[in-house]
């Protein structure tokens, strides 16, 4: 239904790219390979062009990655498909979550309108019934735009019925609500993880690297140079390993590290805290969720009491549907902000049926 949402195509084009970063890490290996054709001739002389007047170079560059460092290049860029697949599922939810809000505020729309209907004086010459309808026609042009948006589609006025939504169980959600959902957990660890991989870098940077390179004194020299033909064999080809350690005498790499290090620290305790707080927010999400049902009932039934009351003149009367009228705009609000907190449920824990 929302394939065609710039944000999820973002998200999925991102882990494509974090796929390809892990296949470049093999590919480094692979030696460069340059072929050049090259044709001096007059131009008189262009209809008479011969073998002869070719010349082919090559040029071969064999500069290999260290191999210290491909095992933590590989585990790095795995880490990053894995942080990108993670941001997509979540991606998936947040927009699960404002399509739940923007179905709910066309059903609120809705509901408000019949409200606004019942709160109408007998007596209306239709004006206020007018404004009623172009205020609901307002509103779902609002809407609309939010669900194109969505979708990624702005050629039609969409409007998703209520009806069409499967229902949600919040018995599900108190339960859930008792410990912090897995994949947000995820996100906040790979934080983490890619912290603790910035201090790893900086490690690496005492170890001695190990460097290959392949050399051919006929064929191209070890700065990748040029021989004229193609290449035709490899029996003089030669291997140089060099073991090589970079002494730290300006404390370059060691200021790099503690650095490092530092903010590593600082992201456990802020791990720490986001998590603590996370849970008192879903606390309060959840309370924030009971109480507006409590009221919603209670109010509801004070409308019905208003509405059954007897009016004894004029005034009474009028006094009474305005009454109606403002307890219905107090749960038109407070549904709209209801609306909020349970779309943030969902970002949370996901749907639950």
């Amino acid at each position: 239904m929302m394939e065609g949402n710039l944000d999820l195509k973002r998200s999925e084009q991102s882990l494509r790219t974090t796929e390809r970063a892990v296949v470049n890490v093999f590919t480094q290996i692979i030696p460069g390979v340059n072929l050049d054709w090259m044709l001096t001739k007059e131009l008189s002389e262009l209809s008479r062009v011969t073998a002869q007047d070719v010349e082919y170079n090559t040029n071969i560059l064999f500069n290999m990655p260290s191999l210290t460092q491909i095992p933590f290049d590989y585990y790095s860029a795995k880490s990053a498909v894995y942080t990108a697949q993670k941001t997509l599922e979540m991606k998936k939810r947040e927009l699960v979550s404002r399509l739940y809000r923007q179905v709910i505020s066309y059903q609120n729309a809705r509901i408000s309108y019949r409200n606004r209907l019942n709160s109408l004086p007998y007596d209306d010459d239709g004006v206020q019934k007018k404004i009623a309808e172009q205020e609901l026609e307002k509103s779902l042009d609002d809407i609309s735009e939010g669900f194109a948006t969505l979708m990624g589609n702005m050629e039609a006025r969409w409007l998703v019925k209520p009806e069409t939504m499967p229902r949600l169980d919040w018995g599900k959600y108190k339960s859930a609500a008792r410990h912090l959902d897995l994949l947000v957990v995820t996100m906040v660890a790979m934080e983490l993880e890619a912290s603790r991989l910035q201090v790893l870098n900086a490690k690496m940077k005492f170890f001695p690297s190990v460097d290959i390179n392949f050399y051919s004194p006929t064929l191209f020299s070890s700065t990748g140079g040029t021989y004229q033909g193609f290449f035709a064999g490899g029996g003089d080809m030669q291997v140089n390993m060099s073991l090589r350690e970079e002494l730290d005498t300006r404390l370059t790499s060691w200021f790099q590290y503690k650095t490092a290090k530092e903010n590593h620290d600082l992201m456990q305790k802020k791990v720490l805290m986001d998590l603590q707080q996370r849970r008192i927010k879903v606390a309060a999400l959840m309370e924030s969720r009971r109480r507006f049902e409590v009221w919603k009932r209670v109010i509801l039934k004070e409308i019905e009491f208003k509405k059954s009351q007897m009016a004894f003149s004029g005034k009474e009367y009028l006094d009474q549907r305005k009454d109606i009228k403002t307890m219905y705009e107090n749960l038109d609000s407070e549904t709209a902000k209801n609306a909020e907190v349970e779309a943030a449920l969902i970002m949370e824990y996901g749907w639950l049926k």
